[in-house]
């Protein structure tokens, strides 16, 4: 099991990689970004292969944010000192699941029954 430090070092590490990959895909070159004009003339399996990619960026950016929100809100928990502390019944959060999932905000338990109501189990 890693230590509190190093799961924050982490942290802080996915933190940077995540902005830094956000903004390589906003400045993605103007050429690059479909408009309303690039499609004219195209072939539709052209016009629909580009959309195609540029929803697969878009996608791909909200997912990244998303991951980069819950990467700052532990590590806003570790300022606070709530960190490994399950939201749900404020019991600790297994070492194990915090190594695998540095950001977690549940412990296992909590976690299964969240997700098996989900389900509708």
């Amino acid at each position: 099991m890693p230590s509190l430090e190093t799961l924050r070092h982490r942290l802080e590490e996915e933190r940077e990689r995540l902005r830094s990959e956000i903004a390589s895909l906003a400045e993605q070159p103007a050429e690059y970004q479909p408009t309303e004009i690039s499609f004219y003339g195209n072939h539709l399996a052209d016009t629909a292969t580009e959309t195609y990619e540029e929803e697969k960026a878009l996608a791909l950016e909200a997912h990244m944010q998303g991951i980069l929100t819950r990467v700052e809100g532990a590590l806003e928990r570790f300022d606070k000192g709530t960190y490994g502390i399950c939201e749900n019944c404020g019991g600790p959060i297994e070492p194990a699941r915090l190594e695998a999932l540095p950001y977690a905000t549940t412990c296992l338990r909590c976690a299964s029954g969240r997700q098996a109501r989900t389900a509708g189990v």
